[in-house]
């Protein structure tokens, strides 16, 4: 495609004739606006120094050093203990050392929850209840139609990732052609340049004013407006295409989305065809601005004013907008970590008409006339765009780090207010005027803006024209008599439910595992054969098939409820068929083996669970971690399942084993519930209301090209993973580790595990990025099963080996443990209108499919002396799978491969887009 259309580029026309002179000299802030404009990329320390702004790293040292120690003494002493435990002589320091690492670790897990105490309870676990749905608008009053024919669109051509052009050419432009409307684009080409052609160009030709980019461009353009000479005005309306897109958010979520907080990004096509109605519609309301004054001159806020931590936000995230839009997260929470403190001095006149005067320490402030700052952070919940108010909210400097973080992850829902006292202070307010010691920055729209001393704000009541949706033009009244809680609300009983279906999942990984660790104990018992005893492992995988679809169906059609009580009545007949008979020389093992076999038909309604019941009980912030914590039931119990024979004996393990899944059977049958009282969010209670064709599902799972490579990346990578968990101990003891390290190896891998599976469901949860999650876990698991060959090949079981061992597992616990949860919620992505369980199940299927053909591969290759070539094989596979994973692409939207299209060479073909000069 041709370099970006510049501003003399007209789309549609000739430029408009522009005014002989820009503005005179005025109260308004025109050009001169970046003569108080801060360029976050470009301060130096001097500057930085002058408006008094924080290092990075100012205040953190406190913070710092207590997260530190609590990672040396609770991880990397118990881990260091773990690996130089055989460097110790003495036998009992030899015992010793495991006893004294666990202690370690929980101490510090234990400091670690009870520092953060509010921030799980309040901010992760149980959330409290959404604050109530108000209307943007509370009036309507004033309110008219008008016809729109004609608009000038200015557009940031650097906005939605680059894609601005794109989405423009692709989308907009013949959408509001197909809506009556012609459209004559404008490019921006620097910073402020919305603010210039606002202030110049003629407005006559044009019915409305329109920007398609963030919220920066629609500032800029409602302030240049309001700076020109001839005080022409003219309805404006933004198309959302930023990183924060809070004005959208204000106006769209709390009536089309019943409050659900989604980004942009996550349903483009929806909110570009909202945004285009609204321009086509003509519905016209008077908006409320909020004037500020600085250095004897005016500009104005149409969304909020932020001041204290809150305006440092996006300086500090400014080397970081590689990550995105979730820089701005993360630098928020570094900031409640260093929680500065400064003196709040403001006098602020109220709702009444009285005034008030603030004076105390405050971490940050705003004032607020829309209700949300970005599409996922609902700071003001209680602000209308036309009542007259701003909401002026503190946060105060006696709150804690946990209560902020707490408040910070409530954000989203508006539930921060709930908490008023602690961590949020709110009041309704017409004016403000702020006096600080000296020069410092705020936020205005997400503009950056220095002040010298002195702030004054003032409501201009119904002072700007703003094109609205049909939602909020119908909807508009007082908040007193139209606020409502929302329908949705995510229930506390969730976390009960995951407890419940990760107890019974870990029992039937349990009996899958038990034989293993005593397969000396099975043969002599039952007289049976090596073969014999691992074929009861074996079974899981050859009856998984056949058993997926049933379970898939059950799940998808019926319910959580419905599924998982088939699931643990199976599983706990098969436990008990297993107890019928007792063991000893002689006895035959039939219905030992009858019961290993209902169990092994069980097992799907497990495995297939976790990406269902995270979407049915979980709101979308949380499914990914939900999923996480669901598939880590099936490592942990195989794990515990390790454990057990050894302490138990064969006998009294499969007492423990009927007794564990009896329990939980009974927890299912009694406690478990297949639905919420309430839907988690409208997307849950849309997408799971009313019954599933799974027929028609299925078909479409197995016609969609992008699944079936992420079916094959996760089925090689998972029947890797489990084959060399299983086979741990056979595939070390040729190269001279003991059953002991086996062991050691088994409990860093599940240790590990669960800790790679926390930071990689928090890096997708921040970025909802799936592709290159899955592909930095695969990378990190050929580098780790490469480090393993080392060890095996080069050093042998020395010290320096099982050194090299034991950070091959735990690094390959890190890496292939979170693949599972991240590659069903892709899945779930990339499947739609697949039902989760549908989904979880093909990708189930080809890991247990594949895992018997492993399995069978290495058990031969150990058995005829070719160790070497079995951990190659598993190294192959590992390498199979992120080929696979490269292929894999997530859905994109049309536009997002424009330029990679023929259109790109011809794109001044299309009369919208000739150039002024070729008209």
């Amino acid at each position: 495609m041709s370099a970006n259309i510049s501003a003399q580029h007209l789309l549609g026309q000739r430029p408009p004739v522009q005014l002989e002179r820009m503005t005179t000299e005025s109260r308004w802030w025109g050009r001169q606006v970046s003569e108080i404009l801060v360029d976050a990329s470009l301060l130096d320390p001097a500057e930085r120094l002058r408006l008094g702004l924080p290092g990075c790293c100012d205040g953190a040292a406190a913070p710092l050093l207590g997260c530190s120690l609590c990672c040396v003494l609770g991880v990397l002493v118990p881990v260091a203990l773990l690996v130089s435990q055989d460097l110790l002589t003495l036998p009992a320091l030899k015992e010793a050392v495991p006893l004294l690492a666990c202690a370690l670790f929980l101490g510090g897990l234990c400091s670690c929850c009870f520092a953060v105490r509010r921030t799980c309870c309040d901010g992760i676990f149980n959330v409290p209840e959404p604050a109530p749905l108000i209307p943007p608008l509370s009036q309507k009053a004033g309110r008219r139609h008008v016809s729109v024919r004609r608009v000038l669109l200015i557009y940031n051509p650097k906005a939605g990732k680059q894609l601005a052009e794109a989405v423009l050419r692709e989308v907009v432009l013949p959408g509001l052609q197909e809506r009556g409307v012609q459209c004559h684009a404008l490019a921006t080409e620097r910073s402020g340049h919305a603010r210039e052609l606002a202030m110049s160009l003629d407005l006559a030709p044009y019915d409305a004013l329109v920007t398609l980019g963030g919220d920066g461009t629609f500032h800029e353009l409602v302030n240049g407006m309001l700076a020109r000479e001839d005080r022409a005005r003219v309805p404006v309306t933004l198309i959302p295409l930023g990183s924060g897109n809070g004005l959208s958010a204000t106006l769209r979520q709390n009536m089309r989305r019943r409050g659900e907080e989604v980004s942009v990004w996550s349903e483009l096509e929806d909110v570009l065809a909202w945004s285009m109605d609204r321009v086509a519609g003509g519905r016209v309301v008077l908006v409320d601005l909020l004037e500020l004054e600085v250095g004897h001159r005016r500009l104005v806020a149409i969304m909020q004013v932020y001041l204290g931590l809150l305006a440092e936000v996006d300086i500090l995230a400014e080397p970081f907008r590689w990550l995105g839009p979730a820089r701005f997260e993360l630098v928020s929470v570094w900031n409640i970590f260093r929680k500065q403190a400064r003196p709040l001095n403001c006098r602020v006149k109220l709702a009444d008409g009285s005034s008030r005067d603030v004076n105390q320490s405050a971490i940050g402030a705003s004032i607020g006339l829309s209700q949300h700052f970005e599409d996922k952070m609902r700071a003001a919940p209680n602000a209308q765009l036309d009542d007259g108010l701003a909401e002026f909210g503190i946060i105060p400097a006696s709150a804690t780090v946990d209560e902020l973080l707490a408040g910070f992850l409530q954000l989203a829902h508006g539930a921060h207010t709930h908490d008023a006292s602690t961590i949020w202070q709110s009041l309704q307010v017409r004016e403000a005027e702020f006096f600080f010691d000296g020069p410092g920055v705020f936020n205005v729209d997400g503009e950056i803006l220095a002040h010298s001393g002195r702030l004054r704000l003032k409501v201009l009541p119904r002072s700007l024209e703003v094109l609205v949706g049909r939602e909020e033009w119908d909807s508009a009244g007082p908040a007193s008599e139209t606020a409502e809680v929302p329908r949705w609300r995510a229930s506390g009983e969730r976390w009960a439910m995951l407890a419940i279906f990760c107890v019974t999942s870990m029992s039937n990984q349990a009996i899958w595992i038990g034989f293993a660790p005593i397969q000396r104990e099975v043969m002599e018992a039952y007289g049976v054969s090596a073969g014999w005893v691992n074929f009861q492992a074996l079974v899981f995988m050859i009856l998984y098939l056949p058993a997926n679809f049933p379970a898939s169906y059950m799940m998808d059609t019926y319910g959580c409820r419905f599924a998982l009580t088939i699931g643990s009545t199976l599983n706990v007949f098969g436990a008990l068929l297993r107890c019928v008979q007792p063991v000893g020389p002689g006895v035959p093992a039939h219905l030992l083996v009858a019961g290993q076999v209902v169990c092994a038909l069980a097992q799907p309604f497990f495995t297939d669970m976790p990406p269902k019941i995270a979407a049915v009980w979980f709101p979308a912030y949380q499914r990914v971690l939900a999923d996480t914590i669901a598939s880590m039931a099936g490592p942990v119990g195989a794990a515990v399942g390790f454990v057990l024979p050894a302490a138990l004996g064969l006998q009294w393990m499969l007492y423990a084993h009927f007794a564990w899944s009896a329990i939980a059977a009974g927890l299912v049958w009694g406690l478990f519930r297949g639905t919420p009282p309430t839907p988690p969010s409208p997307l849950a209670e849309r997408l799971h209301s009313g019954g599933a064709d799974f027929g028609a599902e299925l078909s479409a799972a197995l016609s969609n090209g992008r699944l079936w490579c992420l079916i094959t990346a996760f089925a090689c990578a998972i029947c890797t993973f489990n084959c060399i968990s299983t086979l741990v101990a056979e595939l070390t003891q040729p190269f001279g580790f003991s059953a002991d390290d086996a062991s050691t190896f088994g409990v860093l891998t599940v240790a590990f595990g669960i800790v790679g599976a926390a930071v990689m469901t928090a890096v997708v949860g921040y970025t909802h990025e799936y592709k290159p999650v899955l592909i930095g876990c695969l990378v990190l698991c050929i580098f780790f099963v490469s480090v393993a060959g080392i060890a095996i090949a080069e050093i042998g079981s020395g010290p320096g080996g099982l050194t090299l061992m034991n950070l091959a597992f735990a690094g390959l616990g890190f890496a292939a443990t979170p693949i599972m949860p991240v590659a069903f919620e892709a899945a779930v992505e990339v499947g739609f209108p697949a039902g989760e369980g549908t989904l979880a199940g093909l990708c189930m299927s080809g890991g247990q499919v594949l895992g018997i053909v492993q399995t069978e591969l290495v058990s031969q290759l150990l058995q005829s002396g070719y160790p070497r070539t079995a951990w190659a094989v598993s190294g192959g596979l590992f390498v199979a799978a992120l080929f696979a994973m490269a292929l894999f692409q997530p859905k994109k939207s049309p536009w997002q491969n424009a330029e990679d299209s023929d259109a790109s060479s011809s794109c001044w073909a299309s009369p919208l887009l000739a150039p002024a000069d070729a008209l």
